[in-house]
Formats: structure tokens, C-alpha cells, sequence
């Protein structure tokens, strides 16, 4: 009994301790599961905080991508706007352009006539009245011609079609004919006219010289025109020499005019260079000008990377100042470029020319101008017609013809002298010496010219010893070559 009951005893502990070991599990179990639940709820709360926030950036993302929209849109709409405007603008150029070169050429032809036939009269026998008639004719032109092509520069400096070449040039021969070339005018007033250069200045420069020369022009005429006695000195020197002393490098030059003219009021000088002034309204009236050689000479220093300065004492005159970089060439000018005669007359009568020209003043003036030295031509009054002519007068191969050299014209009703070119060069493959006679003066006609096949170019109102000189070099020099 006793032993019974001590198992029984034995196994109610043991349930008693199973139910205690059970009870923990069980509390702990649900500690666990409270946890898991109060976890779960807390990763409730953060999925709602990431849905929220996956909602909200969706929200931004929305609002960014309609922002976006919205910009993209907008840049869009600019660029339409830039496009519409590059193509106005560029058509505005073009426009310009076309204006300028039909300009050119619509004052250049009669100017043209009105110096050519001054030039032939001036030759002739002529009494006292008639030669200084002749002589103001001849001057007005010339004068008026400088006004034109001062407006077209200004034209062409602000359509941004001024244009700068880099050739080899001296200096100090650049001067020398300036002094031949304003000699006369400082005679006139009696005037000491000095050109000076020192020796540190390199004999080969790489630059501009058709531009330094416009430059120096517009400032030493303008010293003559305002001084009444005394002097004007033009002058040249090194300012700064990169390549110290050596061949290679850039150089900085200055030049100075100096003159002991009217001077300028201090008050008037900060105008002085704006287009269209002078220093008073009556100094236009006294001594005329359009007020552009001032501010065209500054332009033209500045766009070639240069500065150009004035100081002046009133009454007691002037001292224009400006600097240009060049580079230094290692070309040396060729001999024939400073020599003083270039053509035979004789030889160059003994030559067949082909003028293509449709102005009647313009054939008229070349025809006279020839006369006096006899030289042969015969006249096409288009393109087209010069076709033929050359059709004709081919000589045995098609690559020879029985002219010697064609002098063109370049704006013709029919054919022009652009296609006329073409087709001399691509469908007869004919290689007779061409040089183009333009009153076109804009920036790239020469090029433009030479790339359709003419062999050089020069522009109305004609220098006849530069168009004698032109085409003594095509013919007679180049066979001479040849040979």
C-alpha cells in the first residue's frame, strides 16, 4: 500500500511538473507569439510607412516627370523658337549680302566709265579749261568712289562679312607707296609729307597689307585734310617681338600718325571714332567726308586684334595711334613684285582678246582704252555668245583657240560669267586664260571666281596698268614659261 501510494505520489509530481514545464512553454509560446504579433503590427506600421512613402515618391515621381514633361516641352518650344529665328537671321544675312553685292555692282559699273574715260581724256591734247575739267571729273569720281566703298565696309562689318587675308608683305614698301600715292595731296597744301620706318621692322611680314594700307590711308588723309601748314608724319616700329630678334614668332608693330593740323577738342575726342561724327557739325560742311574713315580705321584694327588710340591738343594737332600683331614670314618677296614696269605694250598688241561684256559704257570704255595702244578684241555681249565665239575660232585640238585670253564680265542677262566659266572649263575643256572683270566688291568674289576655273581677277572702276599687267603675265609671260 504504502509503495502504491508513493508512486502515486511520484507520478502527481511528475504531471504537476509536466503542467508547470508545459505552462512556461505555453506562457512562453504566447510571450512569442505577442511578440510575433506585436512585430508583425510593427512591420504593419512600417509597410504602411513604405507604402506610404513608395506612394509618395510615386507622387513626386509623377509630379517630377510631369515637371519634366513640362520642361521638355518647353525646351522645345526654345529650340523651335532658335530654329525659326537661325533660319530669319540667316536669311537676313543672305538678304544683306545680296543687297551689298547688287550695290557694288549697280554704283561700281558707272563709276567705272565716269574714271576710265576721265583717265583717257586726261591723255589727250586738251586746252587749259578743258584739262582741269577733266581733271574734277575725275577727282569727284574718285572721291565718290571712296564714300562707297566706305559704306560698304561699314555694311560689311556689321552683316560680319569682313574678311582678312594673310600674305607676305614688307612694310617698309607699303610706305614707300603711300608716299607716292598721298604726295600729290600734301603738295597741294604744301605740306612736309614724311614716311619713316625703323630698322627693327621686318622686311617680311605674314597679314593683311590690302587692309593696313586702307588703314593708314583713312588716318594720314584724314592728317592732311585737317592740317593747314606744318607737317604729317607717318611712322612704324616694333613694339614687342615674341620671337626676340628671330625669324620665327609674332611681332607687335605700331604706326603713328602725327600731324599739326586743328586738333581736337578734348570734349569731342570720346566721339571722334563714332560713325557718322566729327568733331563739329561745320567741319563736315568746311572740309567734307561722311565721318566713317575714323570709325571703319578703328573696326578694321580691332578686328585684326589691334588698338587704336588718339591724343590731340586743340589747334596744335594730332597723334593717331595703333598697334597690329602680324606674324613673321620666312617667304621672301619675289623681285618682280617692286619693280616698276610688268608688261610689254608692244607684245601684248600682237595678242587676240575676247571681251564678254553687256554694259554699252563698259565696251565703249575698253574699247577706247585699247585703241590707244592698239590691242585687238572682239566683243560678246553675254555668256552665251561667248560660248560660240570660242566654238568657233577652236583651233585644231579643243584644248587651243584662236584667242589668246578672255576678259569676263561677271553679271550678264542670258548667261553670266560664272556659268560661262563652267562651261568654257567642264564642256569644252578649253584652257584659255580667263580674268574676271567684276564691280562686284564683297569678301570671297575672287575666290569664288578663281574656284570656277578663271585664272585671276580684278575689280571695276579697272586700273588699266594693273589689268595690262594681268594679262601680260597670263599670255606672254606664261608662254615664255612654257617654253
Amino acid at each position: 500500500m504504502k509503495l502504491k501510494q508513493e508512486k502515486i505520489e511520484k507520478s502527481q509530481a511528475t504531471k504537476e511538473k509536466l503542467i508547470s514545464e508545459e505552462k512556461i512553454d505555453l506562457q512562453n509560446t504566447e510571450k512569442a507569439l505577442l511578440n510575433i504579433l506585436d512585430d508583425y503590427y510593427e512591420e504593419r506600421l512600417h509597410a504602411e510607412d513604405s507604402q506610404r512613402a513608395l506612394l509618395n515618391i510615386l507622387d513626386d515621381y509623377s509630379d517630377e516627370k510631369i515637371n519634366m514633361e513640362n520642361t521638355q516641352r518647353a525646351v522645345l518650344n526654345i529650340l523651335e523658337d532658335y530654329s525659326e529665328a537661325k533660319e530669319k537671321a540667316e536669311e537676313s544675312t543672305k538678304l544683306k549680302e545680296a543687297f551689298l553685292a547688287n550695290m557694288s555692282h549697280e554704283i561700281r559699273t558707272p563709276m567705272n566709265a565716269i574714271i576710265g574715260f576721265s583717265d583717257i581724256l586726261s591723255k589727250r591734247m586738251l586746252g587749259d579749261q578743258e584739262r582741269e575739267y577733266v581733271k574734277t571729273i575725275k577727282s569727284a569720281g574718285e572721291n565718290l568712289l571712296t564714300i562707297i566703298n566706305d559704306i560698304l565696309d561699314i555694311s560689311k562689318i556689321e552683316a560680319g562679312m569682313m574678311d582678312f587675308e594673310e600674305h607676305t608683305f614688307s612694310v617698309k614698301e607699303i610706305l614707300k607707296s603711300l608716299n607716292v600715292m598721298l604726295m600729290g595731296k600734301a603738295k597741294e597744301k604744301n605740306l612736309e609729307l614724311i614716311f619713316s620706318c625703323e630698322e627693327d621692322v621686318p622686311d617680311n611680314l605674314l597679314g593683311d597689307p590690302t587692309r593696313l594700307t586702307q588703314i593708314i590711308i583713312n588716318l594720314a588723309g584724314n592728317a592732311i585734310k585737317f592740317t593747314q601748314k606744318g607737317k604729317v608724319h607717318v611712322h612704324a616700329k616694333v613694339l614687342k617681338d615674341d620671337g626676340d630678334g628671330h625669324k620665327d614668332g609674332n611681332i607687335l608693330v605700331k604706326f603713328s600718325v602725327t600731324d599739326t593740323g586743328i586738333g581736337i577738342p578734348p570734349d569731342k575726342l570720346e566721339h571722334i571714332f563714332e560713325r557718322f561724327r566729327q568733331a563739329e557739325s561745320h567741319i563736315t560742311r568746311k572740309y567734307g567726308g561722311t565721318g566713317l574713315g575714323l570709325s571703319i580705321a578703328k573696326q578694321l584694327v580691332e578686328l585684326q586684334g589691334g588698338t587704336l588710340t588718339v591724343s590731340s591738343k586743340f589747334e596744335s594737332g594730332s597723334v593717331f595711334s595703333f598697334c597690329i600683331p602680324y606674324k613673321k614670314s620666312i617667304e621672301v618677296l619675289a623681285a618682280h613684285n617692286i619693280e616698276s614696269e610688268k608688261y610689254n605694250m608692244e607684245e601684248l598688241s600682237k595678242i587676240k582678246i575676247l571681251l564678254v561684256e553687256d554694259n554699252k559704257l563698259n565696251v565703249m570704255l575698253i574699247l577706247s582704252l585699247f585703241s590707244e595702244y592698239n590691242l585687238k578684241l572682239q566683243v560678246a555681249e553675254n555668256g552665251s555668245v561667248a560660248i560660240e565665239k570660242i566654238k568657233q575660232n577652236n583651233g585644231s585640238t579643243p584644248l587651243t583657240t584662236c584667242f589668246d585670253i578672255v576678259l569676263m564680265d561677271m553679271e550678264m542677262p542670258v548667261m553670266n560669267g560664272y556659268e560661262a566659266a563652267t562651261t568654257i572649263r567642264s564642256e569644252l575643256k578649253n584652257k584659255i586664260p580667263i580674268i574676271a572683270m567684276t564691280a562686284h566688291a564683297m569678301a570671297g568674289e575672287r575666290e569664288k571666281c578663281l574656284s570656277l576655273g578663271m585664272n585671276d581677277y580684278i575689280s571695276k572702276p579697272i586700273n588699266a596698268n594693273l589689268l595690262f599687267e594681268k594679262m601680260y603675265d597670263l599670255t606672254i609671260n606664261s608662254q615664255c614659261h612654257d617654253k
